[in-house]
């Protein structure tokens, strides 16, 4: 537990952290991979390169010192983070690593005194025991359900399917033929594996794009064009890997899901941010209630549409009320159009009472986001999952 005074120098230091996190947290990154480099097999290092992690990072310790006294604020983000590291590998071990690096990191660039070093010392022991402890009970969870394991189990890529010009759906089985986990519609798995000419491990998440099967996973990644340094993973999954080759993968992971409610269901999604969506839609389809479920999805054009034909059979089926945008296109079709995705087109059209779920580039969820607050749309029911690191929509 924290002192009262430890307490109030901690907030004090929010201030500090808002203008200088940032510089607090690259610095971090710096002394914690020069000491241990190691920890290079399990840091996305695209994402250091890209600023990306010390952003997040930013944000998480920001968030730590201004409600260090009432952490219950901040568990969403506490859940979501351990989820991540559960599908990391993180360790109870690794976690002295961290605090001596960070507290290194505030100390180079405040310069804010033995006092408030040691305030931090004990507020990050009492954070780090947190997630020491949730992680822990994950590991345990996923290596005692049925078909669940520990680590990394080897699967084999059994099929390999183009959906569009970019993403490719690989489906995934275990080499040992035992049977695997069930997941939850809209979680994730990670692949570990070193592509030629790098020296270290890389470690990436992908959502699981159908409804459970009892068989194995399928994951639909999508290859990456923008010439950033971005995509080496994907990139190396769409070029090198064929059917019967071998991947190591953790259980699924994530908070992302769909929440125990017959409320209705309204999934939006953008681009490759379908794959949870889809994993959603799938699952909803199958159950035997009357759950009301609508679809909204954005994509350049038609052909970069994700499993449209499952879509459009759910559609005929009356499983589902679709609407799509397009960005390029003179031809749509009924509940189709033209544009990036605009609520207002579709607004009389949306259940009462419904929880929202978004996935999709930054960008567009940001906007999403903005249209559903422009509705009224209180953010209880407003779920949503961003691709690496994690940003706030608000």
């Amino acid at each position: 537990m924290l002192t009262d005074n430890e307490i109030t120098i901690i907030k004090a230091s929010a201030p500090a952290l808002a203008e200088y996190g940032e510089q607090i947290t690259g610095r971090f990154y710096q002394i914690l991979l020069e000491k241990n480099p190691e920890l290079k097999n399990i840091f996305n290092m695209t994402n250091q390169k890209s600023g990306n992690q010390k952003q997040a990072l930013a944000m998480a310790v920001y968030a730590f010192s201004k409600y260090v006294d009432n952490l219950s604020v901040i568990l969403g983000d506490v859940e979501r983070i351990a989820q991540k590291h559960a599908s990391l590998g993180i360790k109870a071990e690794h976690y002295p690593l961290v605090g001596s690096a960070l507290l290194e990191a505030i100390e180079e660039v405040l310069n804010p005194g033995e006092e408030v070093i040691a305030a931090w010392a004990s507020g990050y022991g009492v954070l780090a025991n947190v997630f020491i402890e949730r992680e822990k009970a994950l590991y345990e969870e996923n290596a005692k359900k049925a078909g669940g394991w520990s680590d990394t189990r080897d699967f084999t890529i059994v099929k390999m399917q183009q959906e569009t010009p970019l993403i490719t759906s690989f489906y995934l089985q275990p080499n040992d033929q035992k049977p695997v986990a069930e997941y939850k519609a809209g979680q994730y798995i990670s692949i570990y594996l070193t592509p030629q000419g790098q020296d270290y491990q890389q470690i990436r998440q992908y959502s699981l794009s159908g409804a459970f099967d009892g068989k194995g996973y399928r994951i639909s990644v999508k290859k990456e064009l923008n010439g950033q340094g971005e995509g080496l993973v994907s990139n190396y999954l769409h070029s090198q890997f064929k059917v019967g080759d071998t991947v190591k993968v953790t259980p699924p992971c994530g908070e992302f899901v769909l929440q125990a409610t017959d409320n209705p269901a309204v999934l939006i999604s953008g681009g490759v941010g379908i794959t949870p969506m889809q994993a959603m839609l799938e699952t909803l389809s199958k159950q035997t209630t009357a759950r009301e479920v609508h679809f909204i999805h954005g994509a350049q054009d038609q052909q970069h549409h994700a499993f449209k034909g499952e879509l459009d059979l759910l559609v005929e089926q009356a499983k589902v009320n679709a609407y799509c945008f397009y960005q390029q296109t003179d031809n749509v079709t009924e509940n189709e159009h033209q544009g990036l995705i605009d609520l207002q087109k579709i607004q009389g059209l949306l259940p009462t009472g419904a929880e929202y779920y978004i996935c999709g580039p930054l960008v567009m969820m940001k906007a999403v986001y903005e249209q559903l607050k422009a509705l009224q749309i209180s953010d209880d029911k407003i779920h949503y999952e961003v691709f690496g690191p994690n940003k706030s929509l608000a």
